[in-house]
């Protein structure tokens, strides 16, 4: 005890020393990764690794919180009497410093002080930095126990109250994950984020990760632990993460643990990254099918390197139809198809979605993975549709889905591949007339594939549309879906020279109004 008594003297006397000498140390407030090193133990200084000496500060014995309040405001007058405006800027540390002394005269380890002491005072202020925080955020956590109520309950009716806007998270030591499943807590909780100091932000860390498991399959601490993942220093988000491995497939199964497992996906580093893909990995096809983790599986996909989950796409090699055809499957097979880079795995999958594409077109869910190809493929991969589709090109413009995967050919196909397409469309009828364009005009899905048709047509194929127009407008304008074809037709007719090709020597958009 007389040692301790002897630091908090020579803090005081080094109030009086120049602003040079009182920087030696060079005093800060712990930032975001510090860690403690045990006086206990020789340092290494070549350990970097968090298996080294160092440890967190979570390994330290608990503190005795601060007792005589008074004795902290009496040394805040002091030093704020005795300071002037050119060493604002220090004022913060030197309080710091002075109330980790205060600390240490109270800590029934004394040997440890001590030895923090001898170590360095930055050591030792580093060693009390949420206990100082707690007591420079003016006061400690409110202890009311009133009938009835728990200290929770104390904290969120304080919470609610607007009077207590100035509340930090430092008020609310020791209660975080009660708070958090909480709306109105968790609601705080991610509002004071933003603007919380380092040492909040390692005690949030502190306290959620022991309970990582429980709080990340609850929906209001979901959103706080995606929220600090955020602001994370890489040290403790790592550690935070690395209590999830071992359990990574059953929390993407879950309503939230997937959203977790998401975040994770986005910060962790490739180390972590693979181990998660490994653990879905086990049991692939059951997550991609199913409603939640089929997310983590999209994830995993977009955010880990190709080269590294080659095991991941090897496996759905073969499985490409069944999965295509899937609610929730497909979404998997766009995101292979977008972000698998190996030419031998890609082309093997895409000739299996090719040999089944017309299937597919008419499938609700296939559809969408052959539009995919379409659009991003490549010239062969499309002509390869083209021609796999030739002959049901007018049956599939009727059809609700296929009726889509025929647009895309019209919009991404070359000149080539949409004059084969078209034609097929204008001779359904037998090559004597292109009245059947009637039927598609008015049709709910084939009408789509009219009015893109009309976009790409060359002259020759224009004109055996106008005239198709001209000889039925009456019926045509009785239907909506009529109207929006003339419509279209004339805009486009308003916008070239009168041809006497199209409707003779009369004005082509009279013939319309």
């Amino acid at each position: 005890m007389t040692l301790a008594i002897k630091v908090v003297l020579v803090v005081l006397e080094d109030d009086s020393k120049s602003e040079e000498e009182s920087t030696l140390h060079n005093q800060r407030l712990p930032q975001i990764g510090d860690t403690y090193i045990d006086p206990f133990q020789p340092v290494n200084s070549c350990a970097s690794t968090t298996n080294s000496v160092v440890k967190d500060y979570a390994e330290l014995p608990s503190q005795i919180p601060l007792l005589n309040m008074d004795v902290v405001k009496d040394l805040r007058a002091q030093s704020s009497s005795s300071s002037s405006r050119s060493v604002l800027a220090n004022f913060a540390n030197m309080m710091a410093m002075q109330e980790a002394c205060l600390r240490a005269l109270i800590d029934p380890y004394q040997e440890l002080s001590c030895k923090l002491w001898r170590q360095s005072p930055e050591a030792l202020k580093n060693h009390y930095a949420l206990d100082v925080e707690m007591a420079c955020s003016g006061g400690h956590v409110p202890n009311i126990n009133a009938p009835g109520n728990s200290q929770v309950n104390s904290l969120l009716q304080l919470i609610k109250n607007p009077v207590n806007q100035s509340m930090r998270l430092i008020n609310v030591k020791g209660h975080v994950p009660a708070l958090s499943a909480d709306p109105i807590g968790s609601c705080f909780i991610r509002q004071k984020l933003d603007e919380a100091t380092t040492g909040e932000i390692v005690m949030l860390y502190k306290e959620i990760t022991p309970h990582i498991l429980t709080l990340a399959t609850d929906a209001f601490p979901t959103y706080v632990i995606q929220k600090l993942l955020e602001h994370g220093p890489a040290v403790y988000f790592r550690i935070l993460i690395a209590n999830l491995m071992g359990h990574v497939l059953d929390l993407s199964l879950h309503l939230y643990g997937c959203q977790v497992i998401q975040k994770a996906f986005e910060i962790s580093g490739i180390s972590q990254q693979i181990g998660m893909a490994t653990e879905l990995d086990s049991n692939l096809f059951k997550c991609i099918c199913n409603q939640h983790a089929n997310h983590a599986v999209q994830k995993c996909m977009e955010c880990v390197q190709p080269q590294y989950i080659q095991f991941i796409y090897r496996r759905l090699c073969g499985k490409a139809k069944m999965l295509s055809t899937h609610p929730f499957g497909f979404h998997v097979v766009q995101k292979m198809l977008e972000f698998c880079k190996d030419p031998q795995i890609m082309d093997r999958f895409i000739t299996e979605i090719l040999d089944c594409v017309k299937e597919l077109s008419v499938d609700p869910y296939g559809n969408y993975v052959v539009q995919y190809i379409v659009e991003h493929g490549g010239p062969r991969y499309r002509q390869i549709i083209m021609l796999k589709l030739a002959g049901s090109i007018v049956q599939m413009s009727h059809q609700k889905h296929s009726s889509k995967v025929i647009e895309k050919c019209l919009i991404y196909g070359s000149y080539h591949d949409c004059k084969l397409l078209v034609n097929e469309i204008l001779s359904a009828g037998g090559g004597q007339t292109a009245d059947h364009l009637v039927g598609m005009i008015i049709h709910q899905y084939a009408n789509c594939v009219v009015r893109q048709m009309v976009d790409v047509v060359n002259d020759w194929q224009f004109n055996v549309i106008v005239d198709v127009l001209r000889r039925n407008r009456d019926t045509l304008v009785m239907y909506a879906h009529g109207r929006q074809v003339i419509a279209q037709v004339e805009r486009l007719l308003n916008g070239m020279a009168p041809s006497p090709d199209s409707f003779g020597q009369t004005s082509s958009s009279s013939k319309f109004v």
